[in-house]
């Protein structure tokens, strides 16, 4: 199916291309500085080093990260920090939820013998790479009117924040926001469903039939842990708070939680932490799209659309004037999904076996 779909958009793409307008448009070109020049070489070099052995799987995933890391440090690069705390954030969790559950696979992956279904994959990844570079150039090349500006002119007006970004996630697309928040919160219980109850064995060698270490939960790893936990914690709360006016957010701040709880559960086993932090997540995560969901229904008791963000500034002691904006409370609701489904998928893996 996905074969099909990309067929039928590529095939749209060589009509236009070949209908003989030229790819290039008017715009000239800017010079490639050593930073970006640098930052391609390893992404290019990264992909081809995860196609060359992609078989061998962790290494592969190794790889798969290094591409994450670049694409990073280019958000940072170009001035778009919200974007880079998202995708740093998005990579740590993502690389440890994978060595998690591939340490219940096998190292390495049978290499494909159906020859008719090799090539074909191979003509499908090179004609949707030429495809996407040629509409991607023919884009860029040509000059468009971005509706950047409108966001910009009215984030504080109409939002009232500075971040443009989180105010375009929780006011002006807080709809979209809180169906993909939604989207997340059905994909956990999906997981959940999947997965409870579920034992698999694990493997007691690696590739090389060396035994895995005992010492599964190093002690200087759970000293260090227990020390970094609440000063991260603090950090996401920070990023939480500060979302509205600078880089940080609600998801943001959900991911680096997700982080620390991680790192707890990796230090110290699950049946530790599952002692120490009781609940059920499901809840958690239902009362998070519940919390964001009666901030849109809150306007719409007053008369407004639904998810109409209110914010005022007020003057506390001690403090000063701090503002407080209706999104905030958006955010929170964002927050609890994000942290509630990434801890769900990793209870689950490491209930998976009782060597994990």
């Amino acid at each position: 199916l996905v074969t099909f779909l990309l067929a039928t958009l590529l095939l749209g793409v060589a009509g236009w291309l070949g209908s003989g307008s030229a790819i290039g448009g008017s715009l000239p070109l800017l010079p490639i500085d050593l930073v970006s020049l640098v930052a391609s070489l390893i992404m290019v070099g990264a992909a081809l080093a995860t196609l060359i052995w992609h078989r061998q799987r962790l290494l592969a995933l190794v790889f798969l990260g290094a591409i994450g890391l670049m694409v990073t440090f280019i958000f940072a690069f170009f001035s778009a920090p919200d974007l880079a705390l998202t995708q740093l954030s998005v990579e740590v969790v993502t690389l440890i939820l994978l060595l998690l559950a591939l340490f219940f696979l096998p190292q390495t992956s049978h290499p494909e013998t159906h020859r008719i279904r090799r090539i074909r994959d191979l003509v499908v990844a090179l004609w949707s790479g030429i495809g996407m570079s040629a509409l991607t150039w023919a884009l860029l090349t040509r000059p468009y009117e971005s509706i950047a500006g409108y966001f910009v002119e009215k984030s504080v007006s109409g939002g009232g924040g500075r971040n443009v970004v989180n105010v375009i996630l929780v006011d002006f697309r807080g709809f979209d926001t809180l169906g993909e928040i939604t989207v997340l919160v059905l994909a956990g219980l999906a997981i959940h469903a999947m997965l409870k109850n579920l034992q698999l064995g694990a493997q007691a060698n690696d590739e090389l039939s060396g035994a895995w270490s005992q010492d599964a939960h190093p002690i200087l790893l759970s000293v260090l842990v227990r020390l970094v936990l609440p000063m991260t914690l603090l950090v996401a709360v920070f990023l939480l708070l500060r979302g509205h006016n600078l880089p940080g957010g609600g998801f943001i701040a959900g991911l680096v939680t997700a982080i620390a709880l991680i790192l707890l559960y990796l230090a110290n086993g699950v049946a530790w932490a599952q002692k120490r932090f009781p609940g059920n997540l499901q809840i958690l995560m239902g009362v998070g799209l519940l919390i964001a969901s009666l901030t849109g229904l809150a306007s719409l008791l007053l008369g407004y659309p639904f998810l109409t963000t209110s914010f005022a500034h007020l003057d506390w002691p001690l403090v000063g004037e701090f503002e407080l904006a209706s999104a905030m409370i958006f955010d929170l609701g964002v927050w609890l999904v994000v942290v509630g489904m990434t801890l769900l998928i990793l209870i689950h893996l490491g209930s998976l076996s009782d060597a994990s």
